[in-house]
């Protein structure tokens, strides 16, 4: 991180916390990854005004989108610091911190979207937020971007199609082990890098829902969209627990429900927006590509291993229990 960056977020904390004439009203400063013109920037703005309205003014919050102030891991290790109050950050982001978190981005986990609310919003959500409080975040609730599609500047049909073919990853080393078993060589770029990666063919592909091909406009710069649903991103609004302690529980109790409450507007507007996203890429001139049910099938053939992966790297704990509550909500055993 940018040690001015550092110095300033972390005066501000103090200067929030007591430490200057703002002290009479608490400064919440809120940094994400995407744009401005997002469903998550609309949820953190829907997020700002809940607080601001329901603390009566006495909390405010100041919003820092696009990785204005870091990666997402370097968010992460801000509010582990102290020095950024709240993160809306995927849990890929945070896998170097706390590593289980990670278990969202297992491929084919989620058979829909309802099925993964009703999972994510219950007992097996708490226990994947649980590890963080060890590293000094309290993770609140899980904001979305969607099912994750594959792109590319090649059509992808099958997992053959990935062989030595080089794709962006995020710092997780679950989606790493994704690619390795599609036969393709996984490459680790910055967010805010992979519009010119994709560009300039450092990578031939990637991996994001169809709300964050739209916004971060990756669509001009690949040929083919395979509408694959094969893994769900999630987000986790965090905040720092050295912040969230020092407040008063009336205040904390605000923060919390208002984040509860903004995830569940950011969803929709996700949800609402896809069918149009779709259009624009299409229109766009990008080639879609449904797969059907044998490619699908042999798809989750290939990801298989992941699964098996995760849990002896991690433990099956919390695996188990995501199963468990998705074949108690689907009625599958």
């Amino acid at each position: 991180m940018n040690p001015i960056v550092r110095l300033v977020l972390t005066f501000g904390l103090m200067w929030s916390l007591g430490g200057g004439p703002a002290s009479a009203a608490v400064i919440v400063k809120l940094g994400h990854d995407q744009p401005e013109k997002s469903p998550h920037h609309e949820g953190a703005l829907k997020w700002r005004e809940l607080v601001e309205s329901r603390t009566k003014g006495q909390v405010q919050v100041k919003i820092f989108a696009s990785q204005l102030i870091g990666t997402g891991t370097e968010m992460v290790e801000m509010l582990q610091a102290g020095a950024l109050e709240a993160g809306l950050i995927p849990t890929a982001k945070i896998a170097p911190i706390t590593p289980s978190v990670q278990v969202l981005d297992i491929p084919f986990l989620f058979p829909s979207r309802d099925v993964a609310y009703k999972v994510i919003d219950g007992r097996a959500g708490n226990e994947i937020l649980k590890p963080l409080r060890s590293v000094n975040i309290e993770g609140v609730a899980f904001w979305e971007s969607g099912f994750k599609q594959f792109t590319g500047n090649f059509p992808i049909r099958e997992p053959q199609d990935y062989k030595g073919r080089k794709i962006r990853v995020m710092p997780a080393p679950v989606i790493v082990e994704q690619f390795k078993a599609f036969g393709a060589t996984p490459v680790p770029i910055d967010f805010k890098e992979l519009y010119n990666a994709l560009q300039q063919g450092v990578v031939d592909g990637q991996e994001n829902p169809l709300a964050t091909n739209i916004t971060m406009r990756f669509y001009e710069v690949q040929k083919y969209l395979t509408l694959s649903d094969h893994a769900f991103l999630a987000y986790v609004f965090l905040f720092s627990k050295t912040f969230l302690d020092k407040v008063s529980p009336e205040v904390r109790t605000i923060l919390v429900e208002a984040a509860k409450e903004a995830g569940r507007y950011e969803r929709q507007l996700i949800a609402d927006s896809e069918k149009e996203y779709l259009a624009t890429m299409q229109k766009a001139g990008v080639e879609v590509i449904r797969l059907t049910p044998e490619q699908r099938a042999a798809f989750e053939r290939a990801a298989k291993p992941v699964q098996d992966w995760y849990a002896q790297k991690y433990g099956r704990e919390v695996l188990d229990a995501i199963q468990k509550d998705i074949a108690a909500v689907t009625g599958r055993k």
